[in-house]
């Protein structure tokens, strides 16, 4: 092991990866889902292995690397990660260069992921650090995020009127909020409802049922992972549904669907008002709604997810987050990837987003 930056990249022992999920929660960030042991089992599934990783030194960080294996080497990335300080990513680079002798053998370049406000003073750290910019991985690189250490009624008030008035319609008019049991009827159900928005298309970008289920049962297993769902009483079952994702500081409204034909508006937005009172009084400090359209493009009709980004924007503000970074040690292997062995991957993984 080599020490740089005052870090030592090294693979975690087998008694911390015991104890990953609790020890990524006591990172500099507060913990994200991405980093932890769940998503590492739901990645596996994709052909992404799993690096449980330490930067042992002053602060001790525990970040999950997903490494991508291809005849070029080892691509290693760092879902909303790798949870540092964000003025130490110079450090880190410096850590990883110094490891290439052991932990990182192989590795020929690095995305980080940080979950900070995007800014040209913060792009500049990261260039200087050595860091080039690369596409967004994580959905909720572009989001709406709301401050639960505020009390209810400050919450509530800081919603757009619009909202507040669905929300109350639906109250009045009998909308029934339950948080549901886990289990295969509810997967089912949820994967059903997930299918039934954008006109029956479903979710963009919806992959099989496996995958979810997967990710739902991960998630419920840690013990982050919770439904709910709302009925109208127009239906033989629920009209909206929700799966929502609490680890860290964070709680995460990762899926929904919803039968379009309501009989009482405002259901879909109460299931998450109501969400974000359980969560609060859990613990968490911030509520994302995940998956908006940048900013500068929450207009634009034709985005992919305008039709989210319209739901989601009584809530509060696209938060614009700095897109992934790549760290490259090795330009000629990272040539070969990005222009002859990526687009083959995208073709044979039929994920024209990425391999991620």
């Amino acid at each position: 092991m080599t020490t740089a930056g005052g870090w030592t990249l090294r693979d975690a022992t087998a008694a911390e990866v015991g104890a990953w999920d609790d020890l990524v929660r006591q990172n500099p960030d507060g913990g994200q889902w991405v980093q932890s042991t769940a998503y590492a089992d739901l990645k596996r599934t994709e052909r992404l292995h799993p690096r449980y990783l330490v930067l042992e030194g002053s602060p001790t960080v525990h970040a999950l690397a997903l490494e991508h294996r291809s005849l070029a080497g080892r691509f290693w990335y760092f879902p909303t990660g790798p949870g540092i300080p964000f003025e130490r990513f110079g450090d880190f680079a410096a850590a990883i260069r110094a490891a290439r002798g052991g932990a990182a053998k192989g590795v020929y370049a690095v995305k980080v992921e940080p979950f900070e406000v995007d800014t040209p003073e913060r792009r500049a750290v990261l260039r200087d650090a050595g860091f080039r910019a690369a596409n967004p991985i994580q959905q909720n690189t572009y989001t709406v995020l709301v401050d639960l250490t505020r009390d209810v009624d400050e919450i509530f008030a800081g919603f757009k009127k619009s909202l507040r008035n669905h929300i109350r319609y639906a109250e009045k008019h009998g909308y029934r909020v339950e948080k549901v049991e886990p289990g295969e009827a509810t997967y089912r159900t949820m994967y059903e409802l997930m299918q039934t928005v954008s006109g029956g298309k479903g979710v963009e970008g919806m992959k099989p049922y496996e995958y979810y289920r997967t990710l739902w049962s991960s998630a419920v297993a840690q013990g982050s992972g919770h439904f709910w769902f709302g009925y109208d009483g127009a239906h033989d079952g629920p009209q909206a549904s929700a799966f929502m994702i609490r680890f860290g500081r964070y709680a995460l409204a990762k899926d929904g669907g919803s039968v379009p034909d309501r009989a009482i508006r405002g259901g879909a937005h109460l299931i998450r008002w109501q969400a974000m009172q359980w969560f609060k009084e859990d613990g968490a400090e911030v509520y994302d709604a995940y998956a908006t359209p940048p900013s500068w493009q929450a207009d634009d009709r034709s985005h992919r997810l305008h039709g989210p980004g319209v739901f989601k924007q009584v809530f509060g503000p696209i938060v614009d987050h700095l897109p992934s970074h790549d760290l490259v040690l090795d330009a000629r292997r990272y040539r070969l990837f990005m222009r002859l062995l990526l687009p083959i991957e995208r073709r044979v993984r039929r994920r024209p987003w990425g391999i991620w």
